[in-house]
């Protein structure tokens, strides 16, 4: 039987060349779920530093970001605290009555979308939030494109006992800043806060 050398090298490389092309999308796989964990836990542990801690007012909550070298004034923005973390743009706002942290989840640094809705709502749960049932889907807020973006909104309890909520852009995910907002500095707040937490818990 004769055998054609040529046609055996060529398909010696083409297999190899597959399985190589194969274990090299398996680690890019891996490597973008490693991403997307890695931009999460960066969003949630920025929450978590700021927005979680006992500040007992908006100006006290500036100070701190004032002192804290990662962060400077956003430009283009009254009041919003700006860091960079490989390259992704993430930002902290005293607020008159809380605190909010905020990342565009869509952008051409991450290569796509950085985590999705369920897995934000998953990792609160497993850090101690708890979910108050309240979740609604709303049409009128408006892009940094001035068009018309879907967003779904939910309410946790943090584990500080702060009405926390989450506003999750459900499509134009480039065009609008997803925010996790802690209710702070505000005494009626706190009571109602409290009110609600122990009706709660009288409930089960």
């Amino acid at each position: 039987m004769k055998i054609n050398f040529r046609s055996t090298v060529l398909l010696s490389t083409a297999v190899a060349t597959i399985l190589l092309l194969s274990g090299c999308g398996s680690k890019a796989s891996e490597t973008l779920e490693m991403s997307k964990s890695m931009y999460l836990s960066t969003f949630l542990e920025l929450h978590q530093d700021y927005c979680e801690k006992k500040f007992k007012t908006q100006n006290s909550l500036k100070i701190a970001l004032n002192k804290d070298q990662r962060f400077s004034l956003a430009q283009g923005f009254d009041g919003v605290y700006e860091t960079h973390i490989n390259k992704i743009s993430f930002a902290i706002s005293p607020e008159t009555d809380g605190c909010t942290t905020d990342v565009m989840i869509k952008n051409r640094i991450a290569g796509g979308v950085m985590f999705n809705f369920e897995d934000i709502n998953k990792a609160l749960l497993l850090k101690g939030y708890k979910d108050l049932g309240k979740m609604a889907k709303r049409k009128k807020d408006v892009g940094t494109d001035q068009s018309e973006v879907t967003i779904m909104e939910k309410t946790y309890l943090s584990p500080k006992g702060e009405m926390t909520t989450l506003d999750f852009p459900l499509d134009k995910q480039d065009k609008y800043y997803m925010t996790l907002f802690a209710e702070k500095f505000s005494k009626i707040n706190k009571e109602r806060l409290k009110s609600k937490h122990l009706l709660k818990m009288a409930a089960r």
